[in-house]
């Protein structure tokens, strides 16, 4: 396989969700057949990372702390961000170029990049981006994914619902799902009941645009509920969810290494799942997104409460494969009702594990890199036929 370069706005060890994301891809691959460019973490953290693991390299700092401005900060260093990225992938002698979104500057520069290398070149959308871009930045939307499109062999996307709406909306175009992958010991069975003496139900992540207003349905619903603990696993502090209209006391939310936060969810009875019903972001947003948290849910071994609006493809998906309880009505009540429901059956629970567990699959890192090599494959192979 011809080396490849991955361009994202985040890499590890950040742990945002794009660098998760391709954290858990880059450990399917060698150091011989992957490098990752992207910003260097504000934070330092610990990153397991073996010698034999593709290096990082950061083409860009972050804005210094206490600082406004981070979009403009890193668009003043495109100059030196695709300096740094053509001398990249002309000394690892890369082939491929992966340009990530959600970030625009580092998929212009994975673009930029590729055709003075003349390389070939590959988009990865964790999110839609012109659906979802407003004014001068819509303007330049508007300019920059038709000649991703037209430049890329191939679009992958985050989830099968991307998927959907780029075929229907771009005909034509090569198009694929490449998912939010886990490299974790995938339960067999589900695991025991816990013993906790109160039914903890537990949050992963923060509030934002994406389910802001789902998570306030749920969390309400929860603390109307007088025999029932939260749980909340966030890097941001209470604060956070009190600004969002929620009541929570600062024990309540805590900060979990992203290697532990599996083992903590499976210390909970239950798990909340919230998806946007309304809000500022694009209808095609709130119609394709698949929360990166869920894979975390889904081989945890606890049942999975979803508030999810009818038809969008995180409602479809989790009641396709009957791996979660899905409530699709915006009403408290509603989801009063379905935490009782499961917290007294037990069957319920039972079922839905084991086919969260066996969904899972799908999403194990090996499966999903395999996706990745074919399809880099077969660019490879085109490019060779006389």
């Amino acid at each position: 396989m011809d080396k490849t370069v991955i361009v994202s706005w985040t890499v590890p060890p950040a742990l945002t969700g794009s660098a998760v994301i391709v954290e858990n891809l880059a450990r399917q691959f060698s150091k011989s057949e992957l490098v990752l460019a992207g910003e260097k973490p504000s934070l330092v953290t610990i990153l397991r990372w073996g010698p034999d693991k593709p290096e990082i390299k950061y083409i860009a700092s972050p804005l210094p702390r206490g600082l406004r401005g981070e979009k403009a900060w890193r668009r003043l260093q495109v100059p030196l961000m695709l300096a740094r990225t053509v001398r990249l992938v002309r000394r690892e002698a890369c082939r491929n170029v992966i340009g990530v979104f959600p970030d625009e500057t580092y998929l212009f520069v994975a673009y930029l990049t590729a055709r003075l290398c003349r390389t070939r070149f590959y988009a990865y959308f964790h999110n839609t981006y012109l659906e979802n871009r407003r004014g001068a930045l819509r303007r330049f939307a508007a300019w920059l994914q038709p000649r991703v499109f037209r430049s890329a062999k191939h679009v992958f996307v985050m989830s099968d619902g991307m998927r959907d709406l780029y075929e229907r909306r771009y005909r034509g175009l090569a198009c694929s799902a490449l998912p939010h992958s886990f490299n974790e010991p995938l339960l067999e069975t589900p695991p025991p009941p816990t013993s906790n003496k109160r039914w903890v139900v537990a949050f992963a992540g923060n509030l934002n645009e994406s389910c802001a207003d789902a998570g306030r349905r749920l969390f309400r619903a929860v603390q109307s509920l007088a025999n029932i603990d939260l749980r909340i696993f966030s890097g941001l502090k209470a604060l956070h969810f009190l600004q969002q209209g929620i009541s929570v006391k600062p024990d309540q939310v805590r900060a979990v290494p992203r290697q532990e936060i599996v083992g903590e969810l499976r210390k909970c009875d239950a798990l909340l799942l919230p998806h946007g019903f309304d809000g500022k972001m694009a209808p095609e947003e709130y119609e394709t997104i698949f929360p990166t948290k869920t894979i975390e849910y889904l081989i945890s071994g606890r049942p999975i409460l979803a508030h999810s609006p009818p038809g969008v493809f995180l409602t479809r998906f989790l009641k396709q494969h009957d791996c979660a309880l899905v409530v699709e009505e915006s009403s408290e009540t509603a989801l009063v009702d379905a935490i009782r429901r499961l917290q007294a059956d037990a069957e319920l629970r039972v079922r839905l594990v084991k086919n969260a567990l066996r969904t899972a699959r799908m999403f194990q890192a090996p499966v999903v890199a395999k996706h990745l090599r074919e399809v880099l494959a077969q660019g490879e192979t085109r490019d060779q036929r006389p």
